[in-house]
């Protein structure tokens, strides 16, 4: 096959919604195969049936979904490839901390001094692969307690609710905008042998009707944490803890700010390269 393709490498923040929704967005082309790496996205079609701007399209998928940090890295002419073989052969076990090791079915894992978490991403990301959701899992370990309820915002793959769970939590409630998430999170927690006690849901705040969770994640970028802040502080139990990550380091004084004008102190920071991870609590 000789066919030539176009390589849009895209810039995506690793936070898993907007690498959801990056996929889907540009459903309504011909694109054959999506690739992550540490910079974001590439997006591969064959050349002769791209007739538009690349530049454009972002601009409308970032006004439309009210995306930021997305930009056009660069493109790339290339021959056809294997994308979903490339694809998996980039998805390799990785381990997030001292505990986990998070690994796609494909790649087992044996080693019995882990807690191995198997995630197979499909058209959802959420791989163990970016800092955020490493960030998250060590924060996890500290705070996530045996017993304890969970609700984990912008769930994607399900990893975090999955991680929670293999944690000691009772319950993990999991929501995202994206039906994806619903049958990748459920396959993931059936593969991991928890899906009795994870709740995938496709929605925002407004499918959460539950409160007082011990727990609440939100691996999510600043913008859409700040316009949830209010309704996820408000599922929070009285000695409850939040959970942030998705965050430069840029936005650690924006959050800070933000939680304590509603009463919570920053209690932890953990930061790998640019990335931050913060954890909240009343004060």
């Amino acid at each position: 096959m000789n066919d030539i393709y176009l390589d849009f490498h895209i810039s995506v923040p690793p936070d898993e919604q907007t690498r959801e929704i990056l996929p889907a967005a540009l459903s309504d082309y011909p694109f054959e195969g999506f690739v992550e790496d540490d910079r974001g996205v590439h997006c591969y079609i064959k050349k002769d049936e791209w007739h538009g701007s690349i530049e454009t399209v972002i601009r409308e998928i970032a006004e439309l979904y009210n995306l930021s940090l997305i930009d056009h890295i660069s493109t790339t002419e290339i021959q056809h490839r294997n994308w979903n073989e490339e694809w998996e052969r980039s998805i390799q076990p990785i381990q997030v901390s001292d505990r986990f090791v998070i690994t796609p079915s494909w790649h087992p894992v044996t080693d019995s001094a882990k807690t191995v978490i198997i995630i197979d991403p499909k058209m959802t990301f959420g791989t163990g692969y970016h800092e955020t959701t490493r960030l998250m899992i060590r924060m996890m370990e500290q705070y996530v307690r045996p017993d304890t309820t969970v609700l984990d915002v912008g769930t994607g793959t399900g990893i975090l609710a999955i991680a929670a769970v293999q944690l000691g939590a009772a319950r993990a409630v999991g929501i995202d905008i994206d039906e994806w998430s619903m049958d990748n999170g459920i396959e993931n927690a059936q593969r991991n042998h928890v899906a009795d006690r994870i709740d995938i849901r496709i929605g925002s705040m407004d499918v959460v009707t539950e409160s007082s969770f011990d727990v609440i994640l939100a691996n999510i970028i600043r913008n859409t944490i700040l316009e949830l802040l209010d309704e996820m502080l408000a599922k929070i139990a009285l000695k409850g803890t939040i959970l942030f990550s998705g965050l430069l380091t840029t936005d650690r004084e924006i959050i800070t700010d933000a939680l304590s004008k509603r009463g919570f102190n920053v209690i932890t920071v953990l930061q790998e390269n640019d990335w931050i991870g913060m954890a909240a609590a009343r004060a």
